[in-house]
């Protein structure tokens, strides 16, 4: 055991089903899970003393990027290795809503205002000086290294937004003047005869996300507002941008960062909604209403499409999101600035790691695969912050801190192929996807079930019911952590809930959290119900369907992420006004955010078993399916988890939550080594490395000569043209490959787009044929040809920039 170091410091959404399409072998009676037996995660704020901590052996890796200044020479240290991770982003959250006294105005409520920041933020400092050219351009929220880039980069290109800030600033002067306005003698912007203030809270716990800010705020000064400039981290963060009412004016400004999704997503349903819809309860007011609200229904409108696959083809999709981004972009509340190439670092005694394409060695299978060269079973890693909001799974966990480590503890019916974001089955098994859709439904047999909030009931949806799809899945269940074995309760009340809380009755309905609800209640007319068609599988019938079957079988099935009566006994708590699930009911119910990690929240679950024991109570849904001996045996159970542990979080992942040592700022999680469990030791090895795509070469058509001068890399307007690339997969010449091409005019805006063709008799070479139509929008002189190229094993693109000049024919 090595010495630990000095320290310094929803379930996700149930509507955001997951699962499968081959079935998934169970493993042999084999040791289950993970190759180590403990992982201790350790508060390390300071990310120098994490690195000198890793390079000693103190620590086996650190859980959050190491400074850029020193990645260089961590690349040359043999006892290091370093991953990088493309994923992540930066940029700044703006506070839209209307100053409620009239003596002073938001400058931000204007939206010309908000979207002249475009022009004022310096992309290119930010990425070149701040991130030390770790990082890429970003206006989108996708960026260039997404598999929907190639579908916005039109869109996004468009914009043409540059470093330009005499641009910002004649827009902000007219738009500001407009409202009644005015500069005095000093050149400061006033209203009313009071200055225009602008109060930027700035991340300084996040070197990269304070320099952005300190410079945002000077530029801001430098245009003639008055600036108030406020330090804090995520806490701080969580009471004054996300927990209070935007009206209230605590802020104008954040400076926000993502750090990328938790897996790699081929086609991304969630990030439009996320990052700029209302519905999603993501942007400011967060749905509570009691606070004002950012709202925009053309938003809501057309990310609710693109989440719930109301589209009838592929091409009508993509087109969908590009209009979300435009609307987005235009709308400029969040405003992108740079992507991050994050450098991470670990012992290069550990072996295993999985650089996800989303998550990077954060990712849940880089704990099951990683394993000591030296056989050590216990890995020790440090973490930027222990705990920096709620572990509920209703409406917390929604820090990257706090997903990093309950991935490993809590498991998921599907999860993604790290390297192309394709859906794969994970606990739960697939044995059909029917659909009719997009036009047409399928019938719904009588007696399948949904739960009716109204009643407090299930109840058959009966004859004449119809659905566009319909998933036959199979859960593989495992012991929870406490022992107690899954079963078919748990999974009844996954659907309860997304019912009963996902449905607001009148001002006396206490089932309700703004948060929550504001995303389940559009996904609950797409569940048609549910029945179990044998004693372990379950026929789900939905109203989505998607052009990929995949896609349509993870939307169909459901599955918990903790024991039915720690849900119960939450339930219990919130609706008698003791805790809210979600950080903005918190603050307007003047409660506690429920966080069951946490001593005195477990304690509180505890008592509240304790109650339902007593009592022979059996919730609503499940009465008649469990017996109150049943129910009393999972009480027992969970209060027994919580003595020993001292909180309550308990799942059924590898992994299970052992101890948080609050004074040491230590988490501890330890191998779930039940046999129930369905992956032995090993599973995950064959996503340690992914095979990647690489340009080798790109021909653009020979030079010319016109009037004795050279012309390189000429194309004559009005002519067809070719250009050849070789692609290698994995170091060999292949046509596993796909090679997408942009062309750019001298304005940057896209007008050439397509697929290189692969030549079947030369492995490796694509060629694009350019029309004469096509040559014929070239601007005359230099254009500019972007070429992506993706394995189909990884969707992580080389990227080739080249210069055309176009001449006349």
């Amino acid at each position: 055991m090595r010495n630990v170091p000095s320290l310094s410091a929803l379930g996700a959404i149930l509507l955001l089903f997951s699962t499968l399409l081959t079935s998934l072998p169970i493993a042999a009676q084999s040791e289950k899970g993970a190759y180590v037996d403990t992982i201790r995660f350790i508060h390390i704020e300071d990310e120098n003393l994490a690195l000198q901590e890793v390079r000693s052996g103190a620590l086996d890796l650190y859980y959050f990027r190491i400074p850029l200044e020193a990645a260089s020479d961590a690349r040359n240290d043999p006892r290091l290795k370093v991953y990088d991770r493309i994923a992540g982003s930066m940029g700044l959250l703006i506070n839209p809503a209307p100053a409620d006294d009239g003596s002073k105005i938001n400058p931000f409520q204007i939206k010309e205002v908000r979207f002249a920041l475009n022009y004022l933020l310096d992309r290119d400092f930010m990425v070149n000086e701040v991130l030390k050219g770790y990082g890429s351009y970003l206006v989108d929220p996708f960026g260039i290294y997404s598999p929907e880039y190639p579908n916005v980069i039109d869109t996004v290109e468009s914009f043409g937004f540059r470093y330009n800030p005499g641009l910002a600033e004649r827009i902000i002067s007219e738009a500001l003047i407009s409202q009644g306005a005015y500069k005095d003698d000093n050149g400061e912007w006033m209203y009313k005869d009071s200055p225009i203030n602008v109060k930027i809270l700035i991340r300084q716990d996040d070197a990269p996300r304070k320099s952005m800010g300190e410079e945002v705020a000077t530029k801001l000064e430098n245009i003639g507002f008055a600036v108030e400039k406020e330090y804090g981290d995520l806490n701080k963060a969580n009471t004054v941008v996300y927990g209070s009412d935007p009206q209230d004016l605590q802020w104008n400004i954040y400076t926000e960062g993502f750090a990328g999704t938790s897996v790699f997503v081929r086609y991304n349903p969630v990030v439009p909604a996320q990052m700029f819809a209302p519905w999603f309860g993501r942007m400011p007011g967060g749905q509570n209403p009691e606070f004002w609200n950012y709202q925009n229904d053309t938003l809501d409108l057309l990310t609710q499409r693109i989440m719930f696959f109301n589209f009838t083809s592929e091409g009508e999709r993509n087109e969908l999101v590009r209009n979300a981004v435009r609307a987005g972009i235009q709308e400029s509340v969040r405003i992108f600035v740079a992507q991050k190439t994050d450098p991470f670092v670990a012992s290069s005694g550990i072996d295993g790691l999985v650089n996800d394409f989303g998550a990077g060695i954060t990712s849940k299978y880089s704990m099951l695969n990683a394993r000591s060269i030296e056989g050590n079973k216990t890995l020790d890693i440090g973490v930027k912050q222990i705990h920096q909001g709620s572990w509920n799974g209703i409406a917390g966990l929604q820090d990257v801190y706090s997903r990093d480590i309950y991935t490993l503890i809590a498991d998921t019916a599907t999860f993604r192929n790290p390297y192309t974001g394709d859906i794969i089955p994970m606990r739960t098994e697939w044995t059909n996807v029917s659909t009719k859709g997009p036009f047409d439904k399928l019938d719904v047999p009588a007696d399948v079930m949904t739960w009716n909030a109204t009643l407090q009931q299930w109840k058959q949806v009966g004859l004449g019911s119809s659905s566009i799809s319909k998933v036959t899945f199979k859960p593989l269940y495992s012991n929870w952590h406490h022992g107690i074995p899954m079963d078919k309760s748990d999974l009844l009340y996954v659907q309860y809930f997304l019912n009963e809380w996902g449905t607001c009755g009148d001002e006396n309905d206490k089932t309700c959290d703004p948060e929550y609800t504001s995303q389940a209640e559009v996904a609950i007319p797409l569940n048609k119900g549910f029945r179990f068609s044998a004693p372990n599988e379950i026929e789900s019938y939905i109203d989505i369907w998607h052009y990929d079957e995949k896609e349509i079988a993870d939307s169909g099935v459901f599955w918990p992420n903790e024991p039915w009566e720690i849900t119960a006994a939450s339930e219990r708590l919130v609706t008698a006004g003791k805790l809210s699930y979600s950080r903005s009911q918190a603050s307007t119910m003047n409660t506690q955010w429920y966080d069951p990690i946490v001593p005195d929240h477990a304690q509180m679950i505890k008592e509240e078993l304790q109650k339902m024991k007593s009592e022979n109570f059996v919730p609503p849904p499940l009465r008649g399916i469990v017996t109150v001996e049943d129910a009393k045996m999972r009480y027992d159970a969970s209060i027994q988890w919580i003595n020993d542990h001292n909180h309550a979080i308990i799942s059924n992942g590898a992994f299970y939550l052992d101890t948080y040592n609050i004074a040491g700022r230590i988490i501890t999680v330890k191998a779930f080594r039940d046999n129930s469990y369905p992956f032995a030791v090993g599973y995950w090895a064959k996503y340690e490395r992914p095979k990647l795509a690489d340009i080798v070469t790109v021909a653009i058509p020979p030079s010319i000569v016109i009037a004795d001068h050279y012309i390189p890399r000429s194309v004559l307007i009005g002519l067809p043209s070719t250009m050849t690339i070789n692609v290698q997969v994995d170091g060999q010449p292949s046509n596993d490959a796909t090679v997408d091409y942009f062309v750019l005019d001298k304005d940057g805006r896209v007008i050439i787009t397509g697929k290189a063709n692969s030549t079947a008799n030369h492995p490796g070479q694509f060629s694009i044929e350019l029309s004469s139509e096509e040559t014929s929008k070239l601007s005359l002189g230099p254009n500019q040809l972007r070429i992506f190229a993706n394995s189909v094993y990884a969707f992580r693109p080389d990227i080739s920039e080249k210069t055309i000049i176009a001449m006349p024919a």
